[in-house]
């Protein structure tokens, strides 16, 4: 079932925001002053892109009604981004791109998290997507090379909303 036939946006509020902004500069500074790879995949800058990834987490964990991970002095950071109320471990992804699909790096270890959320926007409104499994997602045939090497990836119409899950 399409992702898309339970569409729900969520605008931070200004609260929300201020936080996302926070977290993602402070995030950015953590991550040079411990020497993390930057591993993202497109022109904008290693703020930006910590920002729209913190805010679409916060976006999320409103909309499934839990507190956001939002440490910002760790050596290195947990393969999930959100747990939910039933010990489920989510690792969010976000894209600006209206029809773009959920996409994760062949390095990632399958049984590091439970479900992959795409959440689409950009700061500070965003829809979620969708979610597909772990496990039905990282498949050999879901391998693509969008450009920038291999990776896997599903479209939001093959992501299902989060309670179907």
């Amino acid at each position: 079932m399409s992702g898309r036939s339970n569409l729900k946006m969520i605008t931070l509020n200004t609260a929300e925001q201020r936080l996302a902004k926070f977290v993602g500069k402070e995030r950015d500074l953590n991550g040079r002053r411990n020497g993390f790879t930057n591993r993202k995949i497109g022109p904008q800058s290693d703020e930006q892109t910590d920002l729209e990834g913190i805010a679409a987490e916060i976006a999320f964990a409103r909309y499934v009604n839990v507190y956001p991970d939002i440490d910002i002095d760790c050596k290195e950071y947990p393969p999930h981004d959100v747990t939910l109320h039933d010990g489920t471990l989510v690792d969010v992804k976000t894209t600006k791109y209206p029809n773009g699909r959920l996409i994760v790096a062949p390095w990632k270890n399958v049984d590091a998290v439970d479900i992959y959320v795409l959440v689409v926007g950009e700061f500070p409104t965003y829809r979620i997507a969708g979610a597909m499994e772990s496990y039905r997602l990282m498949r050999p045939h879901r391998m693509k090379d969008l450009g920038h090497g291999k990776v896997f990836v599903a479209t939001q119409e093959e992501l299902k909303p989060i309670d179907q899950l």
